[in-house]
């Protein structure tokens, strides 16, 4: 029944809040590579933050309480992130590749544009192939002229979920966590279909490049 599903999506949401929250609590958080981006968010300039599916937890929590824009699926398992967003003060925007895309896509066009909105896309989305930029990210940022600011995590204590697609990171308490934010780029307007290559390319090198920076090099 609908009111049930509502129930564990709360008691989830609250559940998630409580065990990120208190993992950062008791780990040691550094972020790094903030300046370059703070001057934009300062300067009021369209901002697209992508990052790869397996980071989301940490992602979550970084932008806490910042009313940000994450682009969630529209599928069960996209409801539950969704509501944790939620409660971590962040407002999604539903929607994949196959399933309500083009409305998704206007709204975060439309976020961008008049809002100024933060908005946060995982660059290999809800299914993958993991670590694969897909190519509404690089659209959304040629169409806005927006900002992209690749982002990442490591954590020296941490769980890797191995039998999930995007081997999902976990992070554990008591450990080091460095939250990294790369270098701001942007892409060309109107791409070409090989330009469109070449940029969804550029962006996973630098999401790559990040993690490895890091010390977390990707598999």
């Amino acid at each position: 029944m609908a009111w049930l599903r509502r129930i564990k999506l709360f008691f989830v949401g609250k559940l998630s809040w409580l065990l990120i929250e208190g993992v950062a609590a008791l780990s040691r958080v550094t972020v790094e590579g903030y300046e370059p981006v703070r001057e934009l968010e300062k300067a009021d300039a369209p901002l697209i933050y992508i990052f790869w599916h397996r980071h989301i937890l940490f992602v979550i929590h970084r932008f806490r309480g910042s009313g940000a824009r994450p682009l969630i699926s529209l599928s069960s398992d996209g409801d539950l992130v969704a509501e944790v967003a939620r409660v971590f003060g962040m407002d999604p925007i539903r929607g994949s590749s196959s399933h309500g895309g083009a409305r998704a896509f206007l709204e975060m066009a439309r976020s961008i544009a008049g809002d100024r909105a933060r908005v946060l896309i995982t660059a290999d989305g809800p299914r993958g192939p993991a670590r694969k930029v897909k190519e509404g990210a690089a659209q959304l940022a040629a169409r806005t002229g927006a900002w992209v600011v690749p982002i990442g995590w490591s954590a020296s204590r941490r769980k890797v979920l191995e039998k999930s697609w995007d081997r999902f990171l976990v992070p554990l308490p008591c450990g080091r966590v460095r939250f990294a934010y790369g270098e701001p780029l942007r892409l060309e307007p109107d791409l070409s279909a090989e330009a469109m290559a070449r940029a969804m390319a550029r962006m996973a090198g630098e999401l790559d490049a990040l993690q490895r920076r890091l010390g977390d090099e990707p598999a």
